[in-house]
């Protein structure tokens, strides 16, 4: 199931070589966050996860899988506000390894830190 429309939208993608400036909003009100956590909503890692794995789809226009984590590290925790917009920088190598950095566009925090190979 993809996410993109009903949890989130891509306001811009960026792109300076082989590295990318993604900014994305987050829907405060979907029904995920009624069961991860009903009295403290949390974004679910997995996905943050999914919404970077369908940014690089739309950057390849294809399909992409991750072959291997090798780093993913939180940082802080997405609590869904109305407006909340994150920033993924990604940058892609030649053999499909990405390396990804996630804040949160009101404060800079760091949310993620990922380092994956793709198939």
């Amino acid at each position: 199931m993809r996410l993109e429309g009903n949890f989130y939208k891509v306001i811009t993608i960026d792109q300076i070589e082989n590295s990318y400036k993604i900014e994305v909003e987050l829907f405060a009100n979907h029904s995920i966050y009624n069961g991860h956590f009903p009295q403290q909503p949390v974004v679910p890692g997995v996905c943050t996860l999914t919404i970077i794995k369908e940014c690089i789809e739309k950057i390849y226009s294809n399909s992409v899988h991750f072959k291997a984590i090798k780093e993913c590290k939180y940082l802080s925790a997405l609590i869904p506000q109305e407006g909340l917009r994150i920033i993924i920088n990604l940058a892609i190598e030649d053999d499909k390894k990405v390396s990804v950095t996630v804040l949160r566009v009101d404060n800079e925090q760091s949310v993620l830190k990922l380092k994956a190979s793709l198939m």
